[in-house]
């Protein structure tokens, strides 16, 4: 009765040890460059706090600030945090994707993906739409 006992209770410590090690701290300001599929690059910052992601803005005195939207969705577990952003207006609508995997605690993998829609020309009384959109990869780092 008693080893079955000292067998239950280490089976739950590794249990919780597991379960703790699956989950990443994603916290922080992340920057780096992503490569589009056409070959050219751009650079992405964004900034994580408590497992929530934002775009990152410049406020009037050029101080880096996170954007707050009410589209925006971040999902994480274990090692994957995917964040969605999507515009809150205007003539045009646009989602972006990241697809954040955590490589160390100064490293992230991302898969990028922005769709872009814009109103086009009014044609007997209708709105069509054009749409463009494009993927990228990279890493972004700590800073």
């Amino acid at each position: 009765m008693k080893l079955k006992k000292v067998l239950t209770g280490v089976l739950m410590m590794l249990t919780f040890s597991f379960a703790q090690s699956q989950e990443r701290d994603f916290d922080g300001i992340w920057t780096g460059t992503l490569k589009k599929d056409d070959g050219t690059t751009f650079s992405k910052t964004l900034y994580i706090e408590s497992g929530k992601a934002y775009m990152v803005t410049k406020n009037e005195e050029g101080k880096r600030i996170k954007e707050l939207h009410d589209k925006d969705v971040t999902t994480k577990h274990g090692e994957q945090l995917n964040f969605l952003w999507m515009n809150t207006g205007g003539v045009w609508t646009e989602t972006q994707s990241y697809s954040l995997v955590w490589i160390s605690k100064t490293k992230l993998a991302v898969l990028f993906f922005r769709n872009v829609s814009n109103e086009d020309d009014v044609v007997d009384d209708n709105v069509d739409n054009t749409n463009w959109n494009y993927t990228a990869t990279g890493y972004l780092y700590k800073e």
